[in-house]
């Protein structure tokens, strides 16, 4: 035999499935058939004598199959299905593992072949890299996440270029070429169009993607190991841009600076869309006095106001409206109070009534584009205001509050940040230096 066994096993096992008389000194046809005849209640293997790591394995309820067992270079324990075991089929059983030994002794790894061999498969079935995200991603991850259409879209315009390259095609000089493609774009005057923070965010988005295909066995492995080269060292330098970041103090007092224009444009402003310019109005006093994010505005609801505590009035935000999935309060002041009730009057003149306490009824959409689109972009023309975005109003809350001495944990937990890490890397700068103050006033004689 070129392959050991160990005979007071063999015997035993012969014996307890009802062989008699002399014993096969290897696995034969009618020990396969005993074996499939006889079930003992017991799992157990017998090896086949003739080719070394083929053995029958029988399980409790009799079902048996052929499996080749074998160790990969690095000494790891494999075990190869061959397929079920009955009368006929020992002889293809033997063949079979004896092609697969001759792959072990070349150094391959018959289990992890077949393994990639079924991955490239699956994903030749998903396709493209298109098919793959709007078939199989969207409806199974990213439809559960809080902002899973966003990152849809995204994905999908970002990674434009290869969208319809096939999904195990991808390949490191591809993704390469997308990001620096993006990292090249520039605006008529010389500047990058896109910030380090976004090209790191395109790139986690995909991977992310990728990440799921390897999992799901749609893709051998990532095509990028680590970082790509052209985000390599891209540091995520936070926006810092407020509202009368560059006022001189004699612009604030006369109300004529960049802050002034824009609430002088704000109290004016006029829209023809539902709600006029009420809307616009109180999306910016909130942000500008609450420091709320478009998202939790624009899916505040009835009871979400507590408008009737006096002294206290807030807006209680829940866990499930806020980014860090923390919820938090929201405190008032006159101006904010005033905005939004000026707002509940407003909305009952709606030609769309919110059935569901929605403080803005119908379509998010519709609502959202008015301040990233069409509204708020316009507001900062007519106060003659460039590079300021809708978020920047919840930056002019925090700037405010920091230059103004508020602690640092206290900006934390009004801007409901998931750590005071965040906090700091966007405001710190702008604190007071207490140091200074001290190191002044203190005598030691």
């Amino acid at each position: 035999m070129s392959a050991r066994v160990d005979r007071e096993k063999w015997e035993v096992r012969l014996r307890a499935i009802g062989m008699k008389g002399k014993l096969p000194a290897v696995l034969t046809e009618k020990v396969i058939e005993a074996a499939v005849r006889s079930p003992i209640g017991t799992r157990y293997m017998l090896a086949d004598g003739v080719i070394g790591g083929l053995a029958l394995s029988v399980k409790e309820n009799w079902r048996a199959s052929f499996v080749f067992q074998y160790r990969t270079l690095a000494g790891q324990p494999r075990r190869h299905g061959l397929g079920v075991a009955a009368p006929g089929t020992l002889a293809g059983a033997r063949a079979a593992a004896e092609k697969l030994r001759g792959a072990v002794r070349e150094g391959r790894d018959p289990i992890e072949e077949r393994r990639v061999a079924r991955t490239e498969a699956r994903a030749a079935q998903a396709s493209t890299v298109r098919r793959y995200l709007l078939d199989t991603y969207d409806p199974v991850v990213l439809v559960h996440r809080k902002d899973g259409k966003g990152t849809k879209a995204r994905l999908l315009s970002n990674w434009e270029p290869l969208l319809d390259t096939p999904l195990a095609q991808l390949t490191r000089e591809a993704i390469e070429r997308v990001l620096s493609d993006r990292k090249a774009a520039t605006s008529p005057d010389g500047c990058r169009v896109l910030a380090n923070a976004t090209l790191n965010r395109d790139w986690a988005m995909f991977r992310s993607m990728l990440a799921h295909a390897i999992r799901d066995g749609h893709l051998a492995a990532l095509p990028i190991l680590g970082k790509p080269e052209a985000i390599h060292g891209l540091r995520e330098e936070p926006r810092r841009r407020y509202l009368g970041q560059n006022d001189t103090p004699e612009e604030t007092a006369k109300e004529d600076g960049e802050r002034g224009r824009f609430l002088k444009a704000l109290k004016t402003f006029e829209s023809k869309e539902p709600g006029g310019g009420e809307f616009l109005r109180l999306a910016c006093r909130l942000a500008l006095n609450t420091g709320c994010r478009r998202g939790e505005l624009l899916k505040l609801r009835d009871e979400m106001l507590k408008l009737r505590d006096l002294g206290n009035e807030r807006i209680e935000l829940p866990a499930a409206v806020c980014k860090s999935n923390k919820g938090r309060d929201l405190y008032l002041n006159p101006d904010a109070i005033a905005a939004l009730k000026q707002w509940l009057e407003v909305r009952k003149t709606l030609k769309v009534q919110s059935v569901d306490g929605a403080l803005f009824p119908g379509k998010l959409e519709c609502w959202e584009d008015r301040l990233s689109q069409r509204e708020f972009p316009r507001l900062c023309v007519e106060a003659g205001i460039e590079d300021l975005t809708y978020h920047d109003l919840r930056r002019t809350f925090a700037s405010l509050h920091v230059q103004g001495g508020t602690p640092l944990m206290e900006v934390q937990k009004m801007l409901g940040h998931s750590s005071i890490v965040v906090t700091e890397s966007h405001y710190a700068y702008l604190a007071p230096s207490a140091g200074k103050a001290a190191a002044r006033a203190f005598r030691v004689s």
